[in-house]
């Protein structure tokens, strides 16, 4: 009995092999061709432009501690976009999610006097707004 499983134990080896070298080469053809990156499976060729983002705070001015809206659109549909906000108080980071159309709201607190400059990026997009918080 053991001289019948060795022939199997050796094909099943081959086999395990086969599939891990044929994905090894899909992953290196994707990359060479430039997957992600407009010239991937459907062909393009060439990265799209970046596109201009835009974002807004409500209200503005604030006063400190209070909660406000940091809101943008013109971002990736779907997509997490890091925000930064920075100020005489330092800097603060969080993330927010799109929706369908690449727009997204996020409650944020004011923190230190001073204007607040909110840079929202995600998707190959930048947008960039400040407020007041007295």
């Amino acid at each position: 009995m053991a001289k019948d499983r060795k022939p199997l134990g050796i094909l099943a080896m081959l086999a395990v092999s086969a599939i891990l070298v044929s994905a090894v080469l899909a992953v290196n053809a994707d990359a060479a061709r430039g997957a992600g990156k407009g010239g991937g499976k459907n062909g393009g060729g060439s990265t799209p432009p970046p596109s201009t983002a835009t974002c807004s705070v409500t209200p503005n001015p604030a006063t400190q501690q209070q909660v406000v809206v940091i809101t943008g659109s013109g971002f990736a549909a779907n997509g997490s976009v890091g925000i930064t906000v920075s100020g005489s108080g330092g800097t603060q980071m969080g993330f927010a999610m799109t929706d369908e159309f690449g727009a997204f709201s996020r409650e944020w607190t004011a923190s230190w006097p001073g204007t607040e400059t909110v840079t929202a990026a995600g998707g190959g997009a930048t947008g960039t707004c400040t407020f007041q918080t007295v």
